[in-house]
């Protein structure tokens, strides 16, 4: 089978609208050499002479304006699937994977999810709400949120916000229990902690004029699902240890308080992760970039306190 290059296919079409070897090779920005050695190379490829030659003008030979024929349509149609290609890229469209840890995702991502789909329609996402860390490979997740200083070089990443975490109670815990006032003080109360497999957070972190407390905690309530602890602390159940970001409505709503405010927290960042590629598809690229915008605009409504 026959192989020719496209550039040698539009010059053959240019020479013959032109009538001119001269012409074209100018419109083409090629040399006249360049453009007859590529005349050459495609006749010797098919086999055949597509022009008479004469000191002015080329002419079509008949088995030329055959091949000419079924070229211009040829090209029309890799133009016309180039062109409906373009077109689908100015629409997202497929299934994109988002993972995410529980709590951010119902509490806010999940709102934010759906304000994106109502400008991309063609586009389908599946959320995964979990506090265990997805394998992105595996479970054919694109894009994934999490919390930490990650190490795993397989992964793209894109810092989103900082969220250190605070210590919180219900005002209803507070009336009845009162508040802490030192971390030292946390073990006279109920302590509810988040527990992901051998991850138990058995400690929770404090510094003071640049001193690092590790403050030991025995919880009366543990759960793997932040959602739930978050909810366990509305409720009045006890002192939960959470990242800003998953209660900084709560706060300015007044549903919880944050205690211990003279004690600076861990500082958490979270980032958005992605396999690598140097090229990110453009729902992936689109996502990336509205989840960072919005992160940008929530740290800038719910500063810390």
């Amino acid at each position: 089978m026959n192989i020719y290059h496209l550039n040698d296919l539009k010059l053959a079409i240019r020479i013959a609208d032109l009538q001119n070897i001269s012409a074209a090779s100018r419109e083409l920005n090629l040399t006249p050499a360049a453009a007859s050695a590529a005349l050459k190379r495609l006749e010797q490829r098919l086999n055949c002479q597509l022009f008479v030659r004469s000191t002015r003008n080329m002419r079509l030979t008949e088995e030329g304006q055959l091949f000419i024929e079924s070229s211009r349509e040829a090209i029309n149609i890799l133009e016309l699937a180039s062109n409906t290609l373009n077109n689908n890229n100015d629409q997202l469209s497929g299934d994109l994977g988002l993972s995410m840890p529980s709590d951010l995702g119902r509490n806010i991502v999940s709102a934010w999810i759906d304000e994106f789909l109502v400008s991309a329609p063609s586009l389908t996402l599946t959320l995964y709400l979990s506090d265990h860390m997805s394998d992105l490979m595996d479970q054919k997740i694109q894009l994934a949120l999490r919390y930490g200083h990650l190490t795993d070089s397989v992964l793209k990443r894109r810092y989103l916000t900082s969220s250190p975490r605070y210590v919180v109670a219900s005002p209803t815990y507070i009336k009845e229990f009162g508040q802490p006032n030192s971390p030292a003080e946390l073990q006279q109360h109920k302590l509810l902690s988040w527990n992901l497999g051998s991850k138990n957070l058995q400690q929770w972190t404090f510094n003071k004029d640049n001193q690092r407390i590790q403050t030991p905690i025995s919880p009366i309530k543990t759960t793997n699902d932040g959602a739930l602890l978050r909810q366990w602390a509305i409720a009045g159940q006890g002192i939960a240890y959470k990242s800003w970001i998953d209660i900084a409505e709560d706060v300015e709503q007044g549903r919880l308080k944050v205690l211990l405010t003279d004690y600076l927290t861990e500082d958490v960042p979270l980032q958005l992760v992605y396999l690598q590629t140097d090229y990110p598809r453009k729902q992936l690229r689109m996502v990336i970039d509205f989840l960072q915008h919005k992160f940008s605009e929530f740290s800038k409504r719910y500063p810390p306190p």
